[in-house]
């Protein structure tokens, strides 16, 4: 096909309301909120709104996994083995090698954010019915090379894989910091250049963008830049990032579950009820409790 045909085609994650409250505004309120936190709340409190986003972020997780009974039937084995042995395997990490746990950790964080960012890109393609054949893995790709971008030449984490290199005895000098920096910009920028060179592929080859996905990607790493790049205390990034991680995976869980009971009926009483209108008090309770339990 020749020309620039149906160039965009909007789809939503939930609705057009929703979607603009939970994920393409959502990271600029929590931005907001984590700067207005770090000035008027002491430390403690700044640890504790990361610990009480994160822990209804787990029950929710739990109530998808092991609330719905053909979902844990699906994958019986590995939901059954997989929290045991994760849970020894950190119990000895925590005992025998901690600083090992630590950066287990954070690794895993990182890649859990970055990956579902991209899955909820995936999800913008897929309802509108947009993306070219390859959108997939330059989506995959765009999420890993800005993300760990971000993580290489930021103030904020340059301070600390460069203390980590020191304490592993792996001493870096300052212009070893600036040529990763310089590598790091440089094949970021060439690939953002590449992806640009792919959407103008698209439309010149008839495949509709989504541009809701595209204003979704920008706000994402507005939150993950700005606050990296602006803030040299790591809990100012990480009240923003739990805000925006961890709501945005809670209302996509209970608008799913909601619409798989619309159309199915569901296959578990629990998750029936806190999909029935005028229930989501519930829910939100239920949060709550797993909060205040923790």
């Amino acid at each position: 096909m020749s020309g620039i045909t149906l160039p965009f085609q909007r789809g939503y994650i939930i609705d057009a309301r929703h979607d603009a409250l939970w994920f393409l505004s959502l990271p600029f309120i929590a931005v907001t909120l984590a700067w207005g936190a770090h000035h008027y709340l002491p430390g403690g409190a700044l640890v504790a709104i990361t610990l009480w986003i994160t822990v209804p972020h787990f029950l929710i997780t739990g109530l998808r996994v092991y609330g719905s009974p053909a979902e844990f039937a699906r994958w019986r084995e590995r939901f059954v083995l997989s929290p045991i042995l994760l849970v020894l395997f950190a119990f000895a990490l925590a005992v025998y090698a901690p600083l090992t746990l630590v950066l287990l950790v954070t690794l895993w964080d990182h890649q859990h954010s970055l990956m579902q960012q991209y899955g909820f890109a995936r999800i913008y393609d897929f309802k509108a019915k947009t993306g070219g054949p390859l959108a997939g893995k330059f989506d995959l790709y765009f999420n890993w090379v800005f993300f760990f971008n971000m993580v290489l030449v930021s103030p904020l984490f340059s301070t600390i894989w460069v203390r980590m290199l020191h304490e592993w005895r792996l001493p870096i000098s300052a212009a070893g910091v600036e040529l990763v920096h310089q590598l790091s910009w440089t094949l970021t920028i060439a690939y953002g250049l590449a992806y640009v060179g792919y959407l103008v592929w698209c439309l010149r080859q008839g495949y509709p963008l989504n541009p809701l996905k595209y204003v979704f990607l920008l706000s994402s790493y507005f939150l993950w830049y700005f606050t990296s790049f602006t803030s040299e205390y790591l809990m100012v990034y990480a009240v923003a990032h739990r805000l925006m991680h961890g709501i945005q995976y809670i209302a996509m869980i209970y608008y799913f579950n909601r619409t798989r009971v619309a159309r199915t009926g569901g296959d578990s009483s629990l998750l029936t009820l806190l999909a029935k209108p005028g229930h989501f008090k519930i829910f939100l309770l239920l949060c709550v409790a797993s909060m205040l339990i923790w």
